[in-house]
């Protein structure tokens, strides 16, 4: 199963670095920070194309053209091109993110990164890995060590931001990122580059692969308040590398007035 979708992934990263670089045509969405090009409908299209081969009969969610429901306890979650902002700029920071569900409950993971060649990918109770070899986060246990990158919706509240940096400037951490691809934020954390993520309210296909890599990295991840999610599709969330350094981050995230 977990090949298919690797297959997947990848034909969808083939059809995205055939328009990186290029001058695209924007089609808004949501809001003018939301917007797709012909690479995120092509790299869909090719991973829609290569999964219904195999698993004609399960429910699928893709960011672009939405749910295809089938009555199956089975959904494929897929993000086609996590970073369109970034790729569009020409900033080589994006991937391809593809989960799968039973129920509520995730149980594969794979995110590509095209520019690199990279698969990330994790199946429940089988570890995580890069290019076939086993990952795991790292054990750095003091903010003063640590890299945190922040992710965020569109309508985000730009405070939050501020006292985030305020938040690590007093606790003197290392340092505060904002990626725009979390997709990459879950695969770097489960490979032990960087140390915690805070998100505050993305989509559902943004992040269901990059849980379950980060988890059988060994990660941790909870609501704000250090409480178990109800399940992966929670967008308001923290996680981070091991359980000594999530308390520290529950900390932080307690002073930040408007992250609920």
């Amino acid at each position: 199963m977990i090949d298919h979708i690797i297959t997947a992934a990848k034909l969808g990263g083939e059809q995205i670095n055939k328009y990186f670089g290029e001058i695209l045509e924007i089609s808004r969405k949501s809001s003018l920070a939301d917007f797709r090009t012909q690479a995120d409908l092509a790299s869909e299209k090719a991973i829609l194309n290569e999964l219904q081969k195999y698993f004609p009969n399960y429910n699928y969610l893709a960011e672009e053209s939405g749910w295809k429901k089938n009555d199956s306890p089975f959904t494929f979650v897929i993000d086609p091109l996590d970073g369109t902002n970034n790729f569009s700029l020409g900033i080589s920071n994006f991937s391809v993110s593809i989960g799968l569900q039973k129920g509520d409950e995730t149980i594969a993971g794979v995110i590509y990164n095209p520019t690199t060649h990279q698969v990330y990918y994790a199946e429940k109770g089988k570890g995580a890995y890069l290019d076939g070899i086993k990952i795991q986060t790292n054990n750095v246990s003091d903010i003063q060590n640590a890299t945190i990158s922040y992710v965020c919706g569109y309508d985000n509240d730009g405070t939050i931001y501020e006292d985030l940096v305020s938040g690590m400037n007093i606790r003197k951490g290392k340092r505060l990122l904002t990626n725009w691809s979390v997709a990459l934020d879950h695969c770097l954390l489960a490979n032990g580059r960087i140390e915690a993520i805070i998100c505050n309210g993305t989509e559902v296909y943004d992040n269901i692969a990059g849980k379950i890599i980060v988890k059988e990295a060994g990660g941790i991840i909870t609501k704000f308040n250090g409480q178990k999610e109800e399940n992966d599709e929670n967008a308001y969330f923290i996680v981070s590398n091991n359980q000594i350094f999530h308390k520290e981050i529950v900390d932080l995230c307690s002073s930040i007035k408007n992250l609920k």
